[in-house]
């Protein structure tokens, strides 16, 4: 008994198919099946450039390379002969010997602005400040290096962004994300003269030579604030339970009365998300320097409401002439606005043939070539650069880029682009691969080359429509369960399965596994730490061939929402996961209460124009319960003994309403303070008293692991996997005893893979199937990801994709079996001498519990 394919008779996959992902010099197989093979030539860079930028001659190009791991600067200098020479200067990593001075340097974010062939300015970050680099001055690693503070007079905590250099008065503009402002430097005094305060998260800037003015993009949509009474030191008693409220909802817009242990506070609203310092851009008139005066704002692309899920995020801009463009990532358009009168005209949309409704191109940095007219965009989402005709108001084509394009660059008829994932990260065993980007040298591209580019664009990430229909899946499954763990590769938990592609000499957490007594006590070799996941798999089936689409886990749960990361999400995250970081603070800064650090959850600025699975559900009239996801809001507490949720909240920042609205107010998010044994209760208490709705999330964290807890029943790191294989165990027992259990199919998986090690690729994770509908025994060699697993997940709940990524994923189908089958399942214990359920208790140690990623 199959269902009908939805939608017309043609179908969507990966141009991989069963290979394995896998890197290269020049090309890559990526997790997920999609290919990329840059045009021109690549040199590689450090992790995460979101800073790119080229010398008025030419012949100098600089990357800053904002995480994860080491910061860095890239330089790339051409030679008599036309080679490029590649050097790498490396922030001190912390706990570098020598690393605690004063002006000692950490960090780097994505401003640059060249003063001349070997020197420029760089933006730092987190630290505030900016610095004058200048490589070629002597021997040393850095050079001399002159540093500016934005933390003066009446600004603290500020984050040095993009930037602009006024050559002809010695002027240096820095946006400060967190105060939401734009600061003057007079570099000859090395003073801030100036300050103006622009919109809501300021991102990208562009000058106007000509016009002395600053364009300045805005992609927040609230400023928001702390909760009357809340301290951080105290959040216990003076944070919420549960988010304050849901957006977009009636309380989200004016406030909300809620209760603390210490009282009812009010709880200030939101506003309105379409207010002009929301996803706008702003004009700064600059012609007096120290007296820097706002001229206007023009928002851009669509704004939030009814069908519009989120905001526009302009993420992009570029001044040139008459015109002002605008990169809007969550809308796959690019603004057009007249400089003459600081109002729209026109909206371009990019848009793939035969895919025209879905989002996902993800247009970030913008270029200008003037001989031609054509307008070039980093498209991120779709690994190319988009060639635009902004006189016909039209997309000319594509050519391709390395994975994740953040920023394009032109120097006369050549094309630079810095890509922020580079060509993946490969295996990382038996021996590691640091994580990089890369920046591609091109010429640009025209006519039949332009058009066999973009033939090679479609065909490399699955946007050509196969004839035949997908295969169908059972019609007889009516409730789907995703069950979503933390942070383990494929190779650490089954790489001992036969009939697989695993390595046993890494399966530590396997049925010959070992468990690290980290010279505190006996260390076991040969024990079985997971004997619920091997019955599991063996009863049903698994994939081998399963990747995560995210680094860590911020992405991973963003990818797992259907919410793919936006310019806003990967260079917070790539900061937040370097030496750097990109810290919360609670303080006068507001745009510091959304720098969420690794906490990952979806906010209002990462919500894309169709939402994130909950509205998708919602819209659809699926019923869903949500247990324990959405919680790591930014800001969150995770300690000890914060029951039911296992946090606290500070701040007003929402859930998406669909999911606020959705989820268990007794089960707690992530916190390994809580034993998974108590979450597995949790789960089987409040599904007692209610039939199975449709779509049910199950967020189980707890084989992150974390510091041992002898005296709460965790002696070993490897204690939180048994628990939470446990724990998995009692949870598909109960659900395979369910009168639901012949309709049901469930998925497991992990957010990310980057706390272990694969020989084949370092996001290679665990996927298992299960249920009566599902193959015994089975091994899926599909190479898929996340947005794979949710197309399968929709097309057996009836749903259309959510977006570019699903809509063109290889799905899971050949997971399944016309034949259902209904056997139960039967929980295996787990080892005592690494976990006993029966003794475990929640932490009273008095230490924190491991933060998500740490």
């Amino acid at each position: 008994m199959f269902a009908v394919s939805l939608g017309a008779q043609t179908s969507y996959s990966a141009p991989a198919g069963t290979r394995p992902a896998q890197r290269h010099a020049t090309t890559a197989i990526l997790p997920g099946g999609r290919v990329i093979f840059p045009s021109g030539e690549s040199h590689i860079t450090g992790a995460g450039p979101f800073g790119l930028a080229v010398s008025s001659s030419g012949k100098s190009v600089i990357t800053a390379n904002g995480g994860p791991g080491r910061n860095s600067l890239t330089i790339l200098e051409r030679d008599k002969a036309n080679h490029w020479d590649v050097r790498h200067l490396l922030a001190r990593s912390k706990g570098e010997a020598g690393g605690e001075a004063e002006d000692d340097w950490r960090s780097v974010f994505m401003g640059i602005a060249f003063v001349n062939e070997h020197s420029a300015w760089v933006s730092e970050g987190n630290s505030g400040r900016v610095a004058l680099f200048d490589w070629n001055a002597n021997s040393a690693a850095t050079g001399p290096r002159r540093v500016i503070d934005l933390n003066q007079g009446d600004y603290a905590d500020s984050y040095a962004g993009d930037l602009a250099l006024d050559p002809e008065r010695n002027l240096l503009y820095v946006v400060d994300q967190a105060n939401f402002r734009i600061a003057t430097i007079d570099t000859r005094t090395r003073q801030v003269i100036a300050s103006v305060k622009v919109g809501r998260l300021p991102f990208a800037m562009a000058w106007s030579a000509a016009r002395r003015k600053l364009y300045v993009t805005n992609l927040g949509m609230f400023e928001y604030q702390v909760l009357p009474g809340a301290d951080a030191k105290q959040a216990r008693s003076t944070g919420l339970v549960f988010p304050a409220f849901g957006f977009p909802s009636a309380e989200s817009m004016t406030g909300v009365e809620r209760t603390t242990e210490r009282g009812a506070v009010k709880v200030p609203g939101l506003g309105d998300p379409n207010v002009r310092e929301s996803n706008s851009v702003c004009v700064v008139d600059v012609s007096t320097p120290a007296a820097p005066k706002v001229e206007g704002f023009v928002r851009t692309g669509l704004p939030f409401g009814a069908d519009v899920h989120g905001g526009s995020s302009p993420s992009g801009i570029l001044a040139v002439g008459d015109h002002v463009y605008v990169s809007n990532a969550n809308d796959d358009s690019i603004t057009v606005i007249d400089a003459k009168n600081n109002t729209v005209e026109s909206d371009i949309p990019i848009r793939i043939p035969g895919l025209e409704r879905y989002r996902g191109v993800l247009p970030i940095g913008l270029a200008w070539h003037e001989k031609s007219g054509r307008l070039l965009v980093a498209e991120a989402g779709i690994n190319a650069v988009g060639v635009i005709d902004v006189a016909a108001r039209k997309v000319d084509g594509h050519f391709p880029a390395a994975w994740f394009p953040t920023r394009v660059a032109l120097d006369r008829d050549t094309v630079f682009v810095a890509s922020g994932r580079g060509f993946g990260q490969g295996p990382n065993a038996p021996r590691g691969q640091a994580r990089h980007g890369a920046v591609s040298i091109v010429s640009l591209p025209s006519g039949s080359e332009l058009a066999a580019a973009t033939d090679f664009v479609m065909d490399a990430n699955g946007f050509r429509p196969r004839p035949n229909a997908d295969r169908p899946l059972p019609a007889g499954i009516k409730h789907v369960i995703l069950i979503v763990k933390e942070n383990r590769t494929y190779d650490e938990v089954f790489g001992d399965l036969a009939g697989a592609m695993g390595m046993p000499e890494i399966a530590r957490f396997g049925s010959r596994g070992y468990v690290d007594g980290e010279r505190k006590r006996l260390s076991i070799k040969d024990i079985d730490v997971t004997p619920n996941h091997h019955a599991l798999a063996a009863q049903w089936a698994i994939s081998d061939n399963f990747y995560t689409d995210s680094d860590v886990s911020v992405d991973g749960h963003h990818w797992l929402a259907g919410s793919y990361p936006n310019a806003w999400t990967e260079s917070s995250l790539m900061a937040a996961y370097s030496d750097q970081k990109k810290e919360f603070r609670l303080g006068a800064a507001p745009g510091r209460l959304i720098f969420a650090g690794s906490d990952s959850s979806v906010h209002p600025e990462e919500q894309l124009e169709n939402g994130t699975i909950w509205h998708h559900l919602d819209r659809h009239h699926i019923t869903f319960r949500n247990f324990g996801e959405g919680f790591e809001l930014a800001g969150v507490d995770e300690g000890k003994e914060l029951e039911p949720t296992g946090a606290r909240f500070l701040t007003n920042i929402p859930m998406p309403d669909p999911l606020y609205r959705n989820t268990s107010r007794t089960y707690p998010g992530f916190n390994t303070n809580v034993p998974d044994q108590f979450r597995a209760a949790q789960f089987i208490k409040e599904m007692e008293t209610m039939a199975l709705p449709q779509f049910v999330f199950i967020h189980l964290p707890n084989d992150h692991t974390a510091e041992p807890r002898p005296a709460d029943g965790y002696p070993y790191r490897e204690s939180y996997v048994a628990d939470n294989d446990y724990a998995l165990g009692r949870i598909i027992e109960y659900l395979s005893g369910r009168k639901e259990w012949g309709e049901t199919a469930v998925f497991v998986t992990e957010d990310d893979a980057q706390s272990g090690v694969d020989h084949i690729d370092a996001h290679r994770t665990v996927f298992l199937a299960l249920g009566p509908w599902i193959r015994k025994g089975y091994v899926s060699h599909r190479n898929t990801s996340f947005p794979g697993m949710l197309k399968t997940i929709f097309r057996l709940l009836g749903l259309p994709p959510l977006n570019l990524y699903d809509a063109t994923a290889t799905d899971l189908s050949d997971l399944f079996t016309a034949k259902p089958e209904l056997s139960r399942y039967k929980v295996l214990p787990v080892d005592q001498r690494i976990f006993d359920p029966k003794t475990v208790r929640e932490s009273t140690s008095g230490k924190p519990g491991a933060a998500m990623d740490r």
